[in-house]
Formats: structure tokens, C-alpha cells, sequence
């Protein structure tokens, strides 16, 4: 049977079912929990909400914090996620004003071969349509509830110092495509089927120019392992491009 495959912002879809693919962890077709939402209170620049929801024979609790300072505009949203009274996410994101934004906390929990993610509707938004799925709606947040998750395995990661590049040289998708290196890559099988994904990029490389109407690209040489261009998702000989 041919895999069909979609691309969301932060999911895929495979056969039209939810697929999520991570380093931490590798999960299809979970159970969602209903939006999860704290709208700011105008009179006050801290809005705490507290919300419940069940999701098989698990109880949730969560508690939803919405904050807002003028002068300069800065904020966070903040939610932590219990489950049976035991918190599994403290998630929070915001900015501290001038374009300075950041984020804390865990926003996925594994356990015995489950998966509990927090995403925005956002994230399931279509590239290439902008339609989001199953009508969910992208100012709210979700829990995401995968079962007999699948995790990577860690492939050989960057050369110790990156001699493969020079410096001071620019450098094109054709010639640093070689270097592609495995991330990580797992075998899983969903939907009854059997699915090799792998994450690749190249290391100790930065793209500096994109013009998008010709795909005309340079790479340089950058100093930090954590450095790394053309990132790519597959599943087996399907590619999705993820800088």
C-alpha cells in the first residue's frame, strides 16, 4: 500500500491520521483533548483559568495562565497540565519586550510507552493549504495523547571539527549535500504498514543567501556544532525540507 503523506507546521499527516515526529519521540493517530484557552482578563494584566477534561480513563487537570506588562509590551502564556493529579507539563512561552522572546519547561511527557504533547492549534496548521486539521482552532491549545510511541535512535552525530568545510569558501547546495549526515532514524509501523524515518542534515553549515524565486542558495562555515543546514525529514524515500 502506497503511504500518503501531508505536511502540517508541526505534525505530519499519514493516510489522513495525525503522525508526530520528534527526536525524543516518534507517535500516530493520538487522542485529542478539548481547546484549552485563557483569554486576558482587561482589567487585569495576570488571568488565571482553571479547566478540566478526561481523556480515556485518565482524568486532567489544567491550570491556564495568561500574563501582559505594558511599557515595554511584554508577556507569557503558561499552562500546566495534571493528570490524575500528578503534573506532566509546565509549559511557558512569551516575550520579555524589544523582540526578546523565550520558553521553559517541558511541553511533552513521556511514560510507559505514552506520550502526552502540548501544542497550539497552530501547529496543525496545513503549509500548503493554511486550513487547520479537523477544524481545531489555532488560538487554543491541545493535549496530545500517543500510545506505544516509537524512540529514535541517535545516529552518529558532527565531525569532531568540521574540517570537511572551509572557512572562508561559500558553498552551494550541490557541494554540501555529500555531508548530509543521520540525526536520528527509527523503524516504525502504523496503519499496518512499515515506515523508515530518518532526520538529516549538514553539520557545521549555515545557509547566509535565499533567493526563493530561483532557489538560489549559499552555505557557509560556521563554528558551533549546533550549526547545521538543510535539515530534512523522511520517510523512506519521501522528503520534507525542516531548517
Amino acid at each position: 500500500m502506497e503511504n500518503k503523506f501531508k505536511e502540517l507546521c508541526d505534525f505530519y499527516l499519514l493516510d489522513g491520521k495525525l503522525l508526530y515526529v520528534s527526536r525524543e519521540f516518534i507517535g500516530f493517530d493520538p487522542v485529542i483533548s478539548k481547546g484549552l484557552s485563557c483569554e486576558r482578563n482587561k482589567k487585569s494584566n495576570t488571568t488565571i483559568k482553571l479547566d478540566e477534561f478526561k481523556l480515556g480513563d485518565s482524568s486532567f487537570n489544567a491550570i491556564l495562565t495568561n500574563h501582559i506588562s505594558w511599557g515595554p509590551l511584554s508577556g507569557y502564556r503558561r499552562a500546566e497540565i495534571l493528570r490524575n493529579g500528578r503534573t506532566i507539563i509546565n509549559y511557558e512561552h512569551g516575550g520579555m519586550g524589544h523582540g526578546s522572546n523565550y520558553c521553559k519547561g517541558n511541553y511533552f511527557h513521556l511514560e510507559n510507552g505514552n506520550a502526552f504533547l502540548l501544542k497550539n492549534g497552530y501547529a496543525l496548521r496545513d503549509v500548503s493549504t493554511g486550513k487547520i486539521y479537523s477544524n481545531l482552532n489555532h488560538d487554543n491549545d491541545y493535549l496530545f495523547w500517543f500510545k506505544d510511541v516509537v524512540i529514535p535512535i541517535a545516529g552518529k552525530l558532527w565531525p569532531v571539527d568540521g574540517s570537511a568545510l572551509d572557512y572562508d569558501k561559500i558553498y552551494h547546495r550541490a557541494e554540501i549535500e555529500p555531508l548530509r549526515q543521520i540525526q536520528w532514524d527509527a523503524h516504525v509501523n502504523f496503519n499496518s504498514q512499515h515506515i523508515y524515518i530518518k532526520k538529516t542534515a549538514v553539520p557545521y553549515c549555515w545557509q547566509t543567501l535565499w533567493e526563493s524565486a530561483n532557489k538560489y542558495e549559499e552555505f557557509k562555515r560556521m563554528d558551533q556544532e549546533g550549526f547545521r543546514a538543510l535539515g530534512r525529514i523522511e520517510f523512506n524515500d519521501i522528503g520534507f525540507e525542516r531548517y
